[in-house]
Protein backbone atom coordinates (compact mmCIF):
# COMPACT_ATOMS: atom_id res chain seq x y z
CA UNK A 1 0.00 0.00 0.00
CA UNK A 2 1.27 3.62 -0.55
CA UNK A 3 -1.03 5.54 2.67
CA UNK A 4 2.69 5.79 4.24
CA UNK A 5 3.79 7.77 1.34
CA UNK A 6 5.81 5.25 -0.20
CA UNK A 7 5.01 4.67 -3.38
CA UNK A 8 5.52 0.69 -4.11
CA UNK A 9 6.26 -0.44 -7.66
CA UNK A 10 6.49 -4.27 -7.86
CA UNK A 11 7.71 -6.01 -11.57
CA UNK A 12 5.14 -7.25 -13.82
CA UNK A 13 6.76 -9.23 -16.81
CA UNK A 14 5.60 -10.61 -19.73
CA UNK A 15 3.62 -13.81 -20.57
CA UNK A 16 2.25 -13.16 -24.00
CA UNK A 17 2.87 -11.01 -26.84
CA UNK A 18 -0.07 -10.66 -29.79
CA UNK A 19 -0.32 -8.92 -32.31
CA UNK A 20 -3.55 -6.60 -33.15
CA UNK A 21 -4.00 -5.75 -36.54
CA UNK A 22 -4.59 -1.84 -35.94
CA UNK A 23 -1.25 0.57 -36.55
CA UNK A 24 -0.57 2.21 -33.27
CA UNK A 25 -3.14 1.13 -30.93
CA UNK A 26 -4.27 3.84 -28.30
CA UNK A 27 -7.06 2.07 -26.70
CA UNK A 28 -8.33 -1.20 -25.25
CA UNK A 29 -11.48 -2.08 -22.99
CA UNK A 30 -12.93 -5.94 -22.07
CA UNK A 31 -16.79 -5.93 -23.09
CA UNK A 32 -18.92 -7.78 -21.21
CA UNK A 33 -21.98 -8.92 -22.12
CA UNK A 34 -25.29 -9.56 -20.21
CA UNK A 35 -25.31 -13.22 -21.80
CA UNK A 36 -21.59 -13.43 -19.99
CA UNK A 37 -19.70 -13.53 -23.09
CA UNK A 38 -16.37 -11.05 -22.66
CA UNK A 39 -14.60 -9.86 -25.83
CA UNK A 40 -11.24 -7.63 -25.86
CA UNK A 41 -11.77 -4.61 -28.14
CA UNK A 42 -9.22 -2.23 -29.43
CA UNK A 43 -8.89 1.05 -31.54
CA UNK A 44 -5.90 2.75 -33.09
CA UNK A 45 -5.98 6.76 -33.38
CA UNK A 46 -4.52 6.23 -37.23
CA UNK A 47 -7.80 5.36 -38.39
CA UNK A 48 -11.35 4.29 -37.76
CA UNK A 49 -11.68 1.02 -36.97
CA UNK A 50 -12.21 -1.60 -34.51
CA UNK A 51 -10.63 -5.19 -33.40
CA UNK A 52 -11.81 -7.80 -31.72
CA UNK A 53 -11.68 -11.50 -30.59
CA UNK A 54 -13.66 -13.06 -28.15
CA UNK A 55 -12.52 -14.53 -24.92
CA UNK A 56 -12.84 -17.60 -23.18
CA UNK A 57 -11.27 -19.53 -20.17
CA UNK A 58 -7.77 -19.88 -21.61
CA UNK A 59 -5.33 -17.30 -21.95
CA UNK A 60 -3.43 -19.37 -24.51
CA UNK A 61 -5.70 -20.12 -27.01
CA UNK A 62 -5.16 -18.93 -30.53
CA UNK A 63 -6.36 -15.64 -31.15
CA UNK A 64 -8.97 -14.73 -33.98
CA UNK A 65 -9.27 -11.15 -34.61
CA UNK A 66 -12.41 -9.21 -36.34
CA UNK A 67 -11.83 -6.19 -37.95
CA UNK A 68 -14.57 -3.44 -38.93
CA UNK A 69 -14.32 -0.09 -40.00
CA UNK A 70 -16.29 2.93 -38.16
CA UNK A 71 -15.09 5.36 -40.42
CA UNK A 72 -18.89 5.11 -42.76
CA UNK A 73 -21.15 4.77 -39.85
CA UNK A 74 -24.83 6.21 -40.13
CA UNK A 75 -24.65 9.92 -37.84
CA UNK A 76 -20.84 9.19 -37.12
CA UNK A 77 -18.72 12.64 -37.02
CA UNK A 78 -15.18 10.21 -36.97
CA UNK A 79 -13.07 11.10 -39.55
CA UNK A 80 -11.77 8.30 -41.80
CA UNK A 81 -7.99 8.99 -41.49
CA UNK A 82 -6.37 10.19 -38.37
CA UNK A 83 -9.99 10.47 -35.72
CA UNK A 84 -7.51 10.80 -32.94
CA UNK A 85 -9.59 7.82 -30.74
CA UNK A 86 -7.41 7.69 -27.50
CA UNK A 87 -9.82 5.35 -25.56
CA UNK A 88 -12.88 2.69 -25.86
CA UNK A 89 -15.01 1.38 -23.42
CA UNK A 90 -17.70 -0.96 -23.69
CA UNK A 91 -21.73 -1.35 -22.06
CA UNK A 92 -23.66 -4.84 -21.72
CA UNK A 93 -25.83 -3.59 -25.14
CA UNK A 94 -23.02 -4.50 -27.20
CA UNK A 95 -21.89 -0.52 -27.37
CA UNK A 96 -18.93 1.19 -27.75
CA UNK A 97 -17.87 4.47 -26.47
CA UNK A 98 -15.00 6.17 -28.09
CA UNK A 99 -13.14 8.91 -26.68
CA UNK A 100 -11.50 11.38 -29.49
CA UNK A 101 -8.68 13.78 -27.76
CA UNK A 102 -9.14 16.49 -30.60
CA UNK A 103 -12.01 17.53 -30.43
CA UNK A 104 -12.71 16.44 -26.82
CA UNK A 105 -15.76 14.42 -27.61
CA UNK A 106 -17.53 10.81 -27.41
CA UNK A 107 -19.01 8.82 -29.54
CA UNK A 108 -21.39 5.91 -28.47
CA UNK A 109 -21.78 3.73 -31.46
CA UNK A 110 -23.66 0.43 -32.13
CA UNK A 111 -21.50 -1.71 -34.47
CA UNK A 112 -24.18 -4.41 -35.01
CA UNK A 113 -26.50 -1.44 -36.33
CA UNK A 114 -23.90 0.27 -37.76
CA UNK A 115 -24.95 3.41 -36.34
CA UNK A 116 -23.77 6.13 -34.00
CA UNK A 117 -26.05 6.44 -31.25
CA UNK A 118 -24.64 10.00 -29.42
CA UNK A 119 -22.24 12.50 -29.90
CA UNK A 120 -21.12 14.15 -26.50
CA UNK A 121 -18.76 17.40 -26.42
CA UNK A 122 -16.73 17.41 -23.34
CA UNK A 123 -16.68 20.54 -21.82
CA UNK A 124 -14.80 22.04 -18.72
CA UNK A 125 -16.26 25.64 -17.99
CA UNK A 126 -14.87 28.33 -16.07
CA UNK A 127 -11.42 29.78 -16.02
CA UNK A 128 -9.31 27.40 -13.76
CA UNK A 129 -6.11 25.88 -14.84
CA UNK A 130 -8.29 22.81 -16.09
CA UNK A 131 -10.37 24.61 -17.92
CA UNK A 132 -7.63 26.53 -19.67
CA UNK A 133 -5.52 23.74 -20.72
CA UNK A 134 -8.89 21.59 -22.01
CA UNK A 135 -9.88 24.42 -24.26
CA UNK A 136 -6.14 25.11 -25.50
CA UNK A 137 -6.06 23.65 -28.90
CA UNK A 138 -2.22 22.49 -28.24
CA UNK A 139 -3.63 21.24 -24.78
CA UNK A 140 -4.18 17.81 -23.23
CA UNK A 141 -7.17 16.46 -23.04
CA UNK A 142 -8.49 12.87 -23.09
CA UNK A 143 -6.55 9.74 -23.19
CA UNK A 144 -8.67 7.03 -20.68
CA UNK A 145 -12.28 6.57 -19.38
CA UNK A 146 -14.45 4.25 -17.86
CA UNK A 147 -18.27 4.37 -17.73
CA UNK A 148 -20.11 5.31 -14.81
CA UNK A 149 -24.08 4.87 -13.87
CA UNK A 150 -26.84 7.39 -14.82
CA UNK A 151 -24.77 8.48 -17.99
CA UNK A 152 -21.43 9.93 -16.29
CA UNK A 153 -17.93 9.35 -17.48
CA UNK A 154 -14.75 9.53 -16.18
CA UNK A 155 -11.93 10.71 -18.33
CA UNK A 156 -8.37 10.28 -17.65
CA UNK A 157 -6.77 14.12 -19.23
CA UNK A 158 -3.23 13.13 -19.88
CA UNK A 159 -0.90 15.69 -18.51
CA UNK A 160 -0.13 19.76 -18.02
CA UNK A 161 -1.89 19.06 -15.45
CA UNK A 162 -2.88 15.36 -15.38
CA UNK A 163 -6.00 14.99 -13.88
CA UNK A 164 -9.45 12.66 -13.60
CA UNK A 165 -12.56 14.13 -14.78
CA UNK A 166 -16.26 13.30 -14.22
CA UNK A 167 -18.48 14.42 -17.09
CA UNK A 168 -22.35 14.52 -16.69
CA UNK A 169 -24.94 16.24 -18.20
CA UNK A 170 -25.12 20.37 -17.07
CA UNK A 171 -27.07 20.68 -13.26
CA UNK A 172 -26.63 16.94 -12.55
CA UNK A 173 -24.62 15.56 -9.52
CA UNK A 174 -21.13 14.04 -9.25
CA UNK A 175 -21.44 10.71 -8.41
CA UNK A 176 -17.16 9.62 -7.55
CA UNK A 177 -16.20 6.29 -7.69
CA UNK A 178 -15.94 3.82 -4.94
CA UNK A 179 -14.63 -0.15 -6.04
CA UNK A 180 -17.31 -1.76 -7.53
CA UNK A 181 -19.09 1.27 -8.36
CA UNK A 182 -18.89 1.97 -11.91
CA UNK A 183 -21.01 0.58 -14.72
CA UNK A 184 -21.77 -3.15 -13.94
CA UNK A 185 -21.22 -5.61 -16.25
CA UNK A 186 -24.27 -6.76 -18.67
CA UNK A 187 -25.29 -2.99 -18.08
CA UNK A 188 -26.25 -0.50 -20.52
CA UNK A 189 -24.72 2.81 -20.54
CA UNK A 190 -27.96 5.24 -20.20
CA UNK A 191 -27.42 7.85 -22.37
CA UNK A 192 -29.66 9.66 -24.55
CA UNK A 193 -29.54 9.39 -28.47
CA UNK A 194 -27.78 12.02 -30.41
CA UNK A 195 -25.89 15.02 -29.96
CA UNK A 196 -25.28 16.61 -26.27
CA UNK A 197 -22.98 18.27 -24.41
CA UNK A 198 -21.73 16.87 -20.95
CA UNK A 199 -19.65 19.30 -18.33
CA UNK A 200 -17.43 18.79 -15.98
CA UNK A 201 -18.89 18.01 -12.40
CA UNK A 202 -15.76 17.02 -10.73
CA UNK A 203 -12.32 16.89 -11.06
CA UNK A 204 -9.47 14.69 -8.89
CA UNK A 205 -5.60 16.10 -9.08
CA UNK A 206 -3.19 13.17 -7.78
CA UNK A 207 -1.32 13.50 -4.70
CA UNK A 208 2.07 13.71 -4.25
CA UNK A 209 3.06 9.85 -4.49
CA UNK A 210 0.45 9.42 -7.04
CA UNK A 211 2.33 12.41 -9.27
CA UNK A 212 5.50 11.15 -8.56
CA UNK A 213 4.63 7.80 -9.48
CA UNK A 214 3.09 8.24 -12.59
CA UNK A 215 4.15 11.12 -14.15
CA UNK A 216 0.96 11.00 -17.14
CA UNK A 217 -2.35 9.39 -17.28
CA UNK A 218 -2.63 6.99 -20.73
CA UNK A 219 -5.86 5.21 -20.10
CA UNK A 220 -8.53 3.80 -17.06
CA UNK A 221 -9.77 0.84 -16.53
CA UNK A 222 -11.76 -1.43 -13.96
CA UNK A 223 -10.53 -4.29 -12.84
CA UNK A 224 -12.31 -7.53 -12.41
CA UNK A 225 -12.21 -6.48 -8.64
CA UNK A 226 -14.15 -3.54 -9.16
CA UNK A 227 -11.30 -0.99 -8.48
CA UNK A 228 -10.10 1.45 -10.91
CA UNK A 229 -6.48 1.04 -12.01
CA UNK A 230 -4.78 3.71 -13.84
CA UNK A 231 -1.38 3.21 -17.00
CA UNK A 232 1.10 5.83 -17.01
CA UNK A 233 2.99 5.61 -20.92
CA UNK A 234 5.74 7.95 -19.53
CA UNK A 235 6.39 5.77 -15.96
CA UNK A 236 5.46 2.49 -17.59
CA UNK A 237 3.53 2.19 -15.06
CA UNK A 238 0.50 0.50 -13.33
CA UNK A 239 -1.03 2.23 -10.63
CA UNK A 240 -4.26 0.97 -8.25
CA UNK A 241 -6.17 4.23 -7.18
CA UNK A 242 -8.07 4.45 -4.19
CA UNK A 243 -12.25 5.33 -4.16
CA UNK A 244 -13.05 9.23 -5.72
CA UNK A 245 -15.10 11.18 -3.55
CA UNK A 246 -18.15 12.12 -5.02
CA UNK A 247 -17.07 16.46 -5.93
CA UNK A 248 -14.08 16.15 -6.83
CA UNK A 249 -10.63 15.93 -4.55
CA UNK A 250 -7.52 13.76 -4.40
CA UNK A 251 -6.72 11.02 -6.30
CA UNK A 252 -4.73 8.18 -3.92
CA UNK A 253 -2.09 5.41 -5.06
CA UNK A 254 -2.68 2.44 -3.50
CA UNK A 255 -0.18 0.51 -5.41
CA UNK A 256 1.94 0.62 -8.48
CA UNK A 257 3.56 -2.07 -10.46
CA UNK A 258 6.58 -0.93 -13.03
CA UNK A 259 6.06 -2.89 -16.60
CA UNK A 260 8.56 -5.25 -17.90
CA UNK A 261 10.77 -3.67 -21.19
CA UNK A 262 8.19 -2.91 -23.50
CA UNK A 263 8.73 -2.74 -26.83
CA UNK A 264 6.52 0.12 -27.99
CA UNK A 265 4.62 3.08 -26.08
CA UNK A 266 1.86 1.96 -23.60
CA UNK A 267 -1.20 2.74 -24.21
CA UNK A 268 -4.05 1.04 -23.29
CA UNK A 269 -5.06 -1.06 -20.46
CA UNK A 270 -7.57 -3.86 -19.75
CA UNK A 271 -7.76 -6.93 -17.71
CA UNK A 272 -8.07 -10.63 -18.68
CA UNK A 273 -10.72 -12.71 -16.61
CA UNK A 274 -8.25 -14.00 -13.90
CA UNK A 275 -6.83 -10.37 -13.27
CA UNK A 276 -3.92 -10.54 -15.30
CA UNK A 277 -3.12 -6.87 -16.93
CA UNK A 278 -3.46 -5.95 -20.55
CA UNK A 279 -1.37 -3.76 -22.12
CA UNK A 280 -1.92 -2.21 -25.79
CA UNK A 281 1.28 -0.82 -27.39
CA UNK A 282 2.10 1.99 -29.84
CA UNK A 283 4.69 0.21 -32.04
CA UNK A 284 3.73 2.32 -35.37
CA UNK A 285 3.67 -1.30 -36.93
CA UNK A 286 0.77 -3.74 -36.64
CA UNK A 287 2.56 -6.25 -34.85
CA UNK A 288 3.84 -7.62 -31.08
CA UNK A 289 1.86 -4.38 -29.97
CA UNK A 290 -0.27 -6.21 -27.00
CA UNK A 291 0.92 -7.94 -23.85
CA UNK A 292 -0.36 -10.01 -21.43
CA UNK A 293 1.38 -9.37 -18.11
CA UNK A 294 2.21 -11.70 -14.75
CA UNK A 295 1.54 -11.81 -12.24
CA UNK A 296 -2.38 -11.24 -11.60
CA UNK A 297 -3.03 -7.80 -9.89
CA UNK A 298 -6.30 -7.50 -9.82
CA UNK A 299 -7.70 -11.26 -9.03
CA UNK A 300 -11.88 -11.55 -7.51
CA UNK A 301 -11.42 -11.68 -4.22
CA UNK A 302 -13.27 -14.71 -2.23
CA UNK A 303 -12.24 -16.68 -4.91
CA UNK A 304 -14.64 -15.68 -7.77
CA UNK A 305 -13.23 -16.99 -10.27
CA UNK A 306 -16.71 -17.98 -12.79
CA UNK A 307 -15.62 -15.77 -15.80
CA UNK A 308 -12.49 -17.71 -16.69
CA UNK A 309 -14.97 -20.10 -17.42
CA UNK A 310 -16.93 -17.94 -20.07
CA UNK A 311 -17.59 -20.58 -22.98
CA UNK A 312 -16.23 -19.39 -26.24
CA UNK A 313 -18.47 -16.95 -28.44
CA UNK A 314 -19.24 -17.02 -32.13
CA UNK A 315 -16.82 -13.77 -32.54
CA UNK A 316 -19.61 -10.95 -32.87
CA UNK A 317 -19.41 -7.95 -30.45
CA UNK A 318 -21.46 -8.39 -27.36
CA UNK A 319 -24.93 -9.85 -29.09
Amino acid sequence: MARNGKSIRNQLRVRRVVDVPLREVSGICLGRSDNGRMFLIAVGDRAAKIAWFSLSGSEELRIDWHTRSIAKLSGSKLPKHNPQIEAVCADGGGRIMLLQETPPSVELIDPKALEAVASIDLVVEGHGEIARAWSDPKGSRGEGAVLLPDGHLLVAKEKKPAALIEFGPPYSQSRGLVCGGALADGERWPINKGHQRFVALAFWLPDKTLAKTCADFSDLEIGPDGCLYLLSDKSSTIARLDELPAGGGTAALLEAWRLDDLDGKPEGLAFSALGRAVVGLDTRKARRNLVLLDPAIAQVRGGGQGEAETKQSNGKPAH
